[in-house]
């Protein structure tokens, strides 16, 4: 018989929500925090009753930022205005430098790859989408000065500065650049708005302050500038559950209210739980990177970057949702950017510079969007998503194994040859509403003397569900309605890439969810981490052991999310 362990709370010891031991703390020493109330004013009196200096308001998660005593925290997080407190945590671009390129090697085939080209044929280039792209910023360059119909700078660092890193301008020109090689375009929506949000600084940083900040001027600005995407190509670490994120809750909201969501699985794969926050929420659309090996004609030499973070995610949901072309991509950059001043042997031609990352893979399937939104204007986000991943190709053997876990590859490569024109009706998210607190359907379960460990995908009950060696979802199956392949989706049979093409090299996967190689060793993670105590997925979801969400919500050791908040009880999604 088997043990059925909770994949996703890990003891994170690093994690930023654990309070730190201050050894000799000056008395006036202050914290950036965000403070969480019923209502921003609240949550301003409470910050001001405390001696603090609030900073922003933050009224999409119904925060405010604040600098407050040190001393002074706890008693901020007992008062009972108070919802949460949150350490004002750090986030970075999602990108990675390619090794120096050959003049030769372009990197200019992606569009042609995810099959835009057959929307551009069709007039589909997502002129009437705007896509907002929160990073450095967006150069005011000839090719797209004209195409962004607002700018907001959400850092206060002085005069407004268009894109100083030159990381926002690439991801920019990834998603709607209208200039052509060889007589086709170097993007993917090649006509799209933009409106570009800075919340990074010169450095490709920026603070959960200033992308709240973001996420809360294009919730408010949306239906004036029409804003129908957001492209986040930046990452965060996982600190607690996904719920317990302020930018995760920030994204949820532009989700419920019509916004299509799109983030980087994160650069830090391919080992497991690699996927970064915002990525890691359940409702939006994460993205891995795959290259196509500069052979954009042969998909038999295709695979999974290195780099490309892999799921599960610490509340164990399958991520990332689809892999895009992230590896060699030319996207232009200003020539006098740090960027670009840092690295001269990334140019490739002019003031095109090669780069790599989930990043450039969030930025064209963020393009990809914009052209299905541009030919289907009454999608919403759960639509695009599921459309998304129903036409996405699995990389699979002749014989309907997967080459790749589904936890490295999602639903697969994505694939504009159907989901423009002719997308699959559905939705993703069955049974979810955002602002909930869902537990996903993956679990890492061991042999009673805890080996063989394995991660299995569940049923409410915890026991394996059929067929899962094969990751079929059984023509529809999903779990509890909370994520779904529906459909009739099979990951068994019929899903090799382009009639019978097999992705190869790189990682292998036998297409068992017994084995991935060197994820787990006797039930113990490469990183240390040992899943002990057990998990019941019934009477309440507790950790056995010592691991509760009741009475404190405290990990072993003292360590606890922030020390200083509550969260709610972990439920599964509703039938």
């Amino acid at each position: 018989m088997k043990r059925s362990f909770l994949l996703g709370l890990l003891l994170l010891l690093t994690a930023v929500f654990v309070v730190p031991t201050f050894a000799a703390t000056a008395v006036d020493a202050t914290r950036p925090v965000l403070v969480q109330a019923e209502n921003v004013d609240t949550a301003a009196e409470i910050v001001n009753d405390f001696g603090g200096q609030v900073n922003e308001e933050l009224a999409i998660i119904n925060a405010v930022s604040a600098d407050v005593l040190v001393a002074s925290v706890s008693a901020i997080s007992d008062d009972p205005r108070t919802v949460a407190v949150y350490d004002d945590n750090m986030a970075e671009i999602a990108g990675r430098n390619n090794k120096r390129p050959s003049r030769s090697q372009f990197g200019a085939a992606f569009p042609e790859v995810m099959g835009a080209d057959v929307a551009w044929e069709a007039g589909v280039t997502g002129d009437s989408v705007t896509v907002a792209v929160l990073d450095t910023g967006i150069a005011n360059q000839r090719w797209i000065r004209e195409r962004i119909v607002e700018r907001y700078d959400a850092l206060d660092n002085g005069p407004r500065k268009t894109d100083p890193h030159g990381h926002g301008t690439m991801m920019a020109s990834l998603i709607g650049n209208d200039r052509t090689y060889r007589r086709l375009y170097v993007s993917v929506a090649p006509e799209v708005q933009f409106v570009d949000v800075r919340v990074l600084d010169s450095e490709g940083k920026g603070t959960y302050t200033d992308i709240v900040e973001g996420l809360n001027w294009v919730l408010e600005n949306k239906d004036e500038l029409n804003i129908r995407v957001v492209n986040m190509s930046l990452m965060s670490a996982v600190n607690g559950p996904y719920w317990a994120d302020p930018i995760n809750q920030s994204v949820e909201a532009l989700w419920e209210a019509g916004i299509v969501v799109v983030a980087a699985a994160g650069n830090g794969g391919s080992d497991p739980m690699t996927i970064s926050a915002p990525g890691n929420d359940p409702f939006i659309i994460t993205v891995g990177a795959f290259t196509d090996n500069y052979t954009p004609d042969d998909l038999s030499d295709d695979y999974i970057a290195p780099f490309s973070g892999a799921g599960p995610t610490e509340m164990g949901f399958i991520k990332p949702d689809i892999v895009a072309p992230g590896a060699h991509m030319a996207a232009k950059a200003p020539n006098n950017s740090i960027f670009a001043q840092e690295n001269p042997d990334l140019n490739v031609r002019g003031n095109y510079y090669k780069i790599a990352g989930t990043s450039a893979a969030t930025a064209v399937t963020s393009g990809a969007i914009a052209l299905m939104l541009d030919a289907n204007p009454d999608m919403t986000p759960d639509e695009v998503k599921y459309a998304l991943m129903a036409s996405a190709q699995s990389a699979a053997y002749d014989d309907g194994q997967l080459v790749w876990s589904v936890f490295q590859q999602g639903a697969g490569r994505i694939s504009l040859h159907e989901s423009v024109l002719n997308p699959p009706e559905g939705e993703a998210n069955v049974g979810m509403e955002p602002g909930g607190t869902y537990v996903g359907p993956v679990a890492y379960q061991t042999d009673d003397d805890g080996s063989n460990g394995k991660f299995v995908i569940v049923d409410e009950e915890g026991n394996p569900i059929a067929d899962a060696e094969g990751y079929s979802w059984l023509g529809g199956y999903s779990w509890l309605g909370g994520y779904s392949w529906l459909g009739g989706y099979s990951w068994l049979g019929g899903y090799s890439w382009l009639g019978g093409y097999s992705w190869l090299g790189g990682y292998s996967w036998l297409g068992s969810v017994d084995d991935w190689q060197d994820w787990s060793t006797d039930a113990v993670w490469q990183s240390g981490y040992s899943w002990l105590g057990g998990y019941s997925w019934l009477g309440g979801y507790s950790w056995l052991g010592g691991y509760s969400w009741l009475g404190g919500y405290s990990w072993l050791g003292g360590y606890s999310w922030l020390g200083i908040a509550e969260f709610p009880e972990a439920t599964p999604p509703s039938p």
